[in-house]
């Protein structure tokens, strides 16, 4: 009885186009990857930093308040602009807003990687932040073109992204 309800279905599938064959092996597209890995780099580094200031402190100095400011002026950044940004990437699309949020998110990356100064620092990252606000609300658009079916779409993975980020810090 298994056989027969195997080859029926393999008839059902041969009796499909060819073109709706192929979508249904193919694998899904790098873009997904792309949405994850940028929704993980955002989240790691927002956390990040909390564990790396006092080697901040020693290295370049600073008190307190400038301590806070290096903080703050990435979560500010990026809560403000947030909404903003999604609207954004409505009118460019996501992909440009998605690869413009993060080019600029990399470049700020650089700068925060070779600042001599806390104040040169503080303002890579509020960059950092700009780049953070832009990218994120358009890192789960690639997954859905990734995966045009919305039974094929893996909620899971997006949290996993979060979870591994807050684990890793």
């Amino acid at each position: 009885m298994a056989a027969s309800w195997a080859t029926s279905e393999r008839i059902v599938r041969f009796a499909e186009p060819a073109a709706e064959r192929r979508s249904a092996r193919r694998r899904p597209a790098p873009d997904g990857d792309a949405g994850r890995l940028g929704f993980f780099v955002i989240t790691l580094d927002a956390t990040i930093v909390n564990v790396a200031l006092p080697s901040i402190r020693d290295a370049l100095g600073g008190g307190i308040t400038g301590l806070q400011w290096l903080v703050d002026g990435y979560t500010l950044m990026f809560a403000a602009l947030l909404l903003s940004a999604g609207a954004l990437s409505d009118r460019i699309g996501a992909r440009r807003a998605f690869a413009g949020g993060l080019v600029l998110f990399v470049i700020a990356s650089v700068a925060c990687g070779l600042a001599p100064s806390l104040p040169v620092l503080i303002g890579a990252r509020v960059v950092q932040g700009i780049g953070a606000a832009v990218t994120m609300p358009t890192s789960m658009a690639p997954v859905r073109h990734a995966f045009p079916d919305p039974a094929r779409r893996s909620p899971p993975r997006p949290g996993s992204s979060t979870g591994c980020a807050s684990a890793w810090s």
